[in-house]
């Protein structure tokens, strides 16, 4: 089951766990931001296009070794993104990706991410 976030006293990263039988398995931690650019993860061309539009960024994302490939990741990102009221595609990722989240990435947004 997914945690409500958790909003910290004074600034404003997002946070979610997916902590069943009471043991983290999937973390993210997210804050909006209005600076991004589009990568296309295909080709690894770096930053194409830079778009203000206000959108959640992932700060942070993180999934159990052993509960990878089990949309764990995907999960933690389609809640983020149904809470700020956009699509999985539209959230943008901060630099630098781990060869993981690249490939969660790829799988989440085939055309494209947005990063910064």
């Amino acid at each position: 089951m997914l945690a409500n976030p958790l909003q910290p006293h004074h600034c404003p990263p997002t946070r979610y766990q997916w902590k069943p039988n009471g043991y983290v398995i999937g973390y993210l931690a997210a804050h909006d931001i209005s600076q991004h650019r589009r990568w296309d993860l295909i080709d690894e061309s770096r930053y194409g296009d830079q778009d203000d539009t206000v959108r959640p960024r992932i700060i942070l994302i993180w999934v159990a070794d052993a509960y990878r490939r089990q949309r764990v990741g995907a999960t933690l990102m389609q809640t983020l993104a149904d809470d700020f009221g956009c699509q999985v595609a539209h959230v943008s990722w901060s630099s630098p990706i781990s060869d993981a989240g690249r490939r969660l990435a790829r799988r989440l947004s085939p055309d494209g991410i947005w990063g910064g």
